[in-house]
């Protein structure tokens, strides 16, 4: 069994009183908390990720446009029309909506959320698929009174909850809840991300809600423990229907609820996933514990291995960390396989995107995006003829494996950089790649260069 050790990082710093250091598992993103009894985001709080920079790309032929700003930990977004972005904030319980660069007076909605580091305004996505309907879906953890309850009163969250609204003159109404999943026992490893597929359908990515090595009742088979409870809906990408129902006929590790919504599992967290447009494949990110970072192909099924392996199996196993007969496998229905990139050193990876569109030039249409958190980088990938795999750096090609901040490799998959902090990539309807950067508070998009 792999132990879970992560670097440890500041998670209060009180002002006049000396910092002290809890352990919150660094690799991942959103780590933010604020002291219980202060509101002012300028005190009191604790980041992984940076607020400085000029953001740039290194392609010459591209330029790096701001199309928004003033926004407070924006977590993620999506697009009702051209230039026309709902935005969520973390801690705010806001959706902000963004029309032609400027925020709105009033929010679409403002819910009670809770905040204590990963828990937060987690996910968006919208669909007009139901004719003379706009529904937007959203995902976070709900607190029980008030924004951020449980760090100013201590009060658990009600969970991580996925909502369906309609957007009706300017406003998020007629909620309807879809899911309702554990928040506890946590902060960390919410998950949150929600796309919707090919197939029309909800895929939505939940991690351990650190319920790993804790209690028994928070260990899951769905989180390799071979003798753990059923699964609840963490350590997962789910899979279901606008509606909220499970996709009929195409049970994939179970056919009784909860674990007839698996699409994959055996996650630790992850803030990105997307389906490649040219073969329907998903690919997703995954965040290590201090370690092991990944970029994953997922296919039905797909068993990411936590807690049990994190980055190559092959080197879990040299360190008796890892034991592929320790993997639950669902009756055979589920199947391990290793990253296709793996960063030995911590970066936070989050939002995954293809770019399927050819604005910025053939060069790029249907490539991977990848944003990290920790220092607002943003990465390009190609992939195989198959599209299978990622076409690395010949340094890469063997190990697949990132082995310091400064490995020489990443210059030749680095696309930009100085975006503090990305949370979310998304392609806008007009072809463009956008960026959210929850340190700088901004929206960007990518344009050529003389197209702004």
């Amino acid at each position: 069994m792999k132990i879970a050790l992560s670097i440890p990082s500041i998670y209060f710093l009180a002002l006049l009183v000396s910092a002290f250091l809890l352990y919150i598992g660094s690799s991942d993103v959103l780590s933010y908390a604020q002291g219980s009894n202060n509101n002012n985001f300028d005190e009191f709080r604790q980041r992984e990720f940076t607020e400085q920079g000029s953001a740039a790309v290194s392609d010459s032929n591209l330029d790096v446009e701001e199309v928004a700003a003033g926004l407070e930990l924006p977590t993620t977004m999506a697009f009702v029309g051209p230039d026309d972005i709902l935005v969520l904030e973390k801690e705010k319980g806001t959706v902000q909506r963004i029309i032609d660069g400027q925020m709105q007076p009033e929010p679409l909605l403002d819910v009670n959320v809770a905040g204590a580091v990963e828990r937060c305004m987690c996910g968006i996505a919208i669909s007009t698929d139901t004719p003379g309907h706009t529904y937007v879906f959203l995902y976070y953890t709900e607190a029980e009174s008030a924004d951020r309850d449980d760090m100013t009163d201590g009060k658990a969250p009600l969970g991580n909850r996925l909502y369906r609204y309609e957007l009706v003159n300017d406003k998020l109404v007629n909620p309807k809840r879809l899911l309702d999943l554990p928040a506890n026992p946590g902060p960390r490893h919410n998950g949150g991300k929600i796309i919707i597929g090919p197939d029309n359908n909800l895929y939505i990515t939940v991690g351990d809600v650190d319920g790993s090595f804790k209690e028994e009742d928070t260990e899951t088979q769905a989180q390799n423990y071979p003798n753990g409870v059923d699964p609840d809906g963490r350590s997962g990408i789910l899979r279901i229907t606008q509606d909220g129902n499970p996709v009929s006929n195409s049970d994939i590790i179970g056919d009784e609820h909860p674990l007839n919504m698996y699409y994959a599992y055996g996650l630790r967290n992850s803030f990105g996933i997307d389906f490649d447009p040219v073969t329907g494949n998903m690919w997703d990110t995954e965040n290590g514990p201090g370690n092991s970072d990944e970029i994953n192909l997922v296919l039905a099924g797909f068993n990411s291995g936590w807690q049990q392996a994190m980055g190559l199996a092959a080197e879990e196993e040299a360190n008796d960390a890892f034991n592929p007969d320790d993997l639950v496998d669902f009756d055979g229905k589920g199947a391990y396989s290793d990253p296709e990139l793996v960063w030995r050193n911590t970066v936070g990876p989050t939002a995954l995107i293809f770019l399927h569109s050819n604005r910025l030039g053939p060069q790029y249409q249907n490539d991977m995006f990848v944003g990290e958190v920790h220092s607002g980088r943003l990465y390009h990938f190609k992939l195989n003829e198959e599209r299978t795999d990622l076409i690395l750096p010949e340094s890469l090609a063997n190990t697949r494996v990132i082995e310091t901040p400064n490995d020489p490799s990443l210059d030749e998959i680095t696309f930009g950089e100085g975006f503090g902090g990305i949370t979310d990539l998304e392609v806008g309807p007009d072809g463009y790649l956008y960026v959210v950067s929850i340190g700088q508070g901004k929206i960007f998009k990518i344009v050529l260069a003389g197209d702004g």
